[in-house]
């Protein structure tokens, strides 16, 4: 059974059950649902969580849509499932639905540390999401979302291999990221030792310490100076750039901030930056931009910024 048919029934099972009339057998046939496979128990707990997310929107449409769909059954009926369906289907789209089944996962702005079963040490960033299948003759992680970094422990019998939809980067030694960048490539940074980088519809790449290469439409490019002394740094809270655009640093504070950060990529194409910034305070690294630089940062409100010359 993929995703989306286990949300589909997740969401039929919440609906029952807040229904004023549900009877002990259904409750003990939802249970039995929940303990077939371990999925459908996160499917329930994740459409609960997304529920009690919407009850701090008062406002929002879609809380007055699952407010309706999870009416007694007298105000229900095929009319407001559909209703429910549409709202998760805008929440949960076909695209998204493996990352909000996935294994291990961040929010916007939020940085874990996993400790993996093998030894490995897994750290994601902020808004990503991954599944972990190990068994007896490999490791592979399953890059959905953003980005990770990872620093392997040995094991001769079982590669270790991070996997997106551009191919896969294979350890051969230890420290690594892998990040699946805004426009649809794939980003393989080595930290330490070699990495085997590999597309889908090519030969593989060795990529060394201080290097990278980049998975594009199942391709391997070559290995290049990773162009950033400290590429890791976001692992310890730190955005580090040496002679970046703008640009570049815009787009990855922007993945650190609820809400909107604009700007034009072509109006601040002549601005280049160098520095040390705090990801998890954006709104100080913007305003520093702002003495440093002839941009302006103007707040619509919390959820929209725009920044554009001065």
């Amino acid at each position: 059974m993929n995703s989306e048919q286990i949300i589909q029934q997740a969401a039929n099972w919440l609906t029952r059950l807040h229904d004023e009339e549900v009877s002990e057998a259904e409750r003990q046939a939802f249970n039995a649902w929940c303990q077939a496979d371990p999925r459908h128990a996160v499917a329930i707990e994740r459409m609960r969580s997304l529920w009690g997310s919407l009850d701090t929107l008062p406002a929002q449409p879609a809380r007055l849509a699952l407010n309706r769909a999870f009416a007694p059954r007298r105000a229900r009926g095929a009319q407001v499932m559909g209703v429910l369906g549409i709202v998760l289907c805008g929440w949960l789209s076909l695209e998204h639905l493996p990352v909000w089944m996935a294994d291990q996962r961040t929010g916007v702005g939020e940085r874990r540390q996993i400790a993996l079963e093998d030894g490995s040490q897994l750290q994601l960033n902020s808004n990503s999401a991954v599944d972990v299948k190990f068994n007896g003759h490999q490791r592979v992680i399953e890059l959905l979302q953003g980005e990770l970094w990872v620093d392997v422990a040995k094991d001769a019998q079982r590669p270790f291999v991070v996997r997106t939809d551009q191919g896969t980067a294979t350890a051969l030694g230890t420290r690594y990221l892998v990040k699946r960048a805004p426009d649809g490539t794939t980003v393989v940074t080595v930290i330490e030792s070699t990495v085997a980088v590999k597309g889908d519809s090519s030969e593989g790449v060795k990529v060394a310490a201080g290097q990278r290469s980049i998975l594009d439409h199942g391709r391997a490019q070559p290995p290049q100076a990773s162009g950033n002394t400290d590429p890791d740094a976001w692992t310890r809270g730190l955005l580090k750039v040496n002679d970046q655009p703008l640009s570049e640093v815009l787009q990855t504070l922007a993945s650190y901030r609820h809400g909107l950060l604009r700007f034009d990529p072509q109006a601040l194409q002549n601005l280049r930056v160098t520095g040390v910034f705090k990801l998890d305070d954006t709104a100080a690294a913007l305003s520093t931009l702002a003495d440093n630089l002839p941009i302006q940062v103007e707040y619509f409100t919390d959820l929209l910024v725009v920044v554009k010359p001065r």
